[in-house]
């Protein structure tokens, strides 16, 4: 699969619902097994392209956009994993490098701000710097000249989404079934109304 393709595939399922299988979420989801299949289990091995830095302040990003409530999180899911997997594999170097150079700026941004690293800063000053990303790329959105989706942040936004819902920890949390039902091989057709059989 070519990689601009797996892109498009996690773009159009990270704004699907996944609650119906199908089409783009199909696809989706096969494409985040087979990352993750790179991946192991969360937790496991780390990084191979994020460093230490980066990959602490991408696992709080993704915290304010899925934060742990009476469901698991972005951290839960793996999601810092997934993203690392995707710049390891799957990205092409300039999509790679971009985010790379955006994921350095938080830290910088946030220290201006708060006089600390993004991770490092209190919940409600986090929230208030992804807002101030989001805003940016609402801006982004209204300039014609633009082209948001390739933003740093429009790519963070779009990756925390399709490493959390293409995880089983967030297929379990939208009840998305992951197994299908038992089979019954041998039923009565009757105790399925189908009716006459004449």
């Amino acid at each position: 699969m070519r990689r601009r393709r797996a892109l498009e595939i996690i773009g159009a399922a990270a704004g699907a619902p996944l609650l119906v299988p199908g089409g783009a979420v199909a696809q989706a989801l096969a494409l985040g097994e087979r990352i993750r299949a790179q991946v192991g289990p969360v937790g496991g091995a780390p990084p191979a392209t994020l460093t230490p830095a980066q990959a602490r302040a991408m696992t709080a990003l993704a915290e304010v956009i899925i934060p742990r409530t009476d469901t698991p999180g972005a951290s839960e899911a793996g999601v810092t994993a997934f993203v690392d997997a995707l710049l390891t594999g799957w990205l092409d170097a300039p999509d790679r490098d971009r985010f790379l150079a955006g994921l350095d700026e938080v830290d910088p941004i946030a220290r201006a701000a708060h006089g600390a690293d993004f991770a490092d800063c209190t919940p409600a000053q986090q929230t208030d710097l992804v807002a101030r990303l989001d805003e940016d790329l609402d801006r982004r959105r209204q300039d014609p000249d633009v082209d948001e989706t390739q933003t740093f942040f429009y790519d963070v936004k779009r990756f925390t989404l399709a490493g959390y819902f293409t995880s089983q920890v967030g297929l379990r949390t939208l009840g998305y079934r992951i197994i299908p039902g038992a089979f019954e091989g041998c039923v009565l057709l009757d105790q399925y109304g189908t009716g006459d059989r004449r």
